[in-house]
């Protein structure tokens, strides 16, 4: 048998030629209603997963300890569980000390001040 474009009359270059043709214009259409990106993407709107990785390094390295803190501890909540575990007191026990001293520990939270390190002034105002 001999090839197909033998019988239509087209030559495998033309064909693969209309081939491309569209492919390209398939995928032209498909992009045509996507919206334009930067040519960076550092951009606070989009994921930080989709900056560059010489932006992403920055920013890792560019980090502070109150932005780990933020990061960490976005609630009063869950930087008082962390202190309470850290503490080894029995739960209800630590609540008990740390009830009156509310107004303290608010102020350490506002000052950033990392679980251990607030256990630490805890227990210089009697927390055991």
């Amino acid at each position: 048998m001999g090839k197909k474009s033998a019988h239509t009359g087209i030559s495998p270059k033309d064909r693969s030629a209309i081939l491309m043709d569209k492919f390209i214009a398939k995928n032209a259409r498909k992009t045509k209603d996507q919206p334009i990106l930067p040519g960076r993407r550092k951009d606070p709107n989009i994921p930080m997963e989709v900056w560059p990785l010489k932006d992403q390094i920055e920013y890792w390295e560019a980090r502070t300890d109150t932005d780990r803190f933020d990061e960490q501890y976005a609630a009063y909540s869950t930087w008082y569980a962390e202190i309470k575990s850290i503490s080894g007191i029995y739960p209800q026990t630590f609540i008990d000390f740390t009830n009156k001293l509310k107004p303290a520990m608010l102020e350490m939270l506002e000052q950033k001040m990392f679980p251990k390190q607030a256990m630490r002034e805890l227990r210089k105002l009697g927390v055991f």
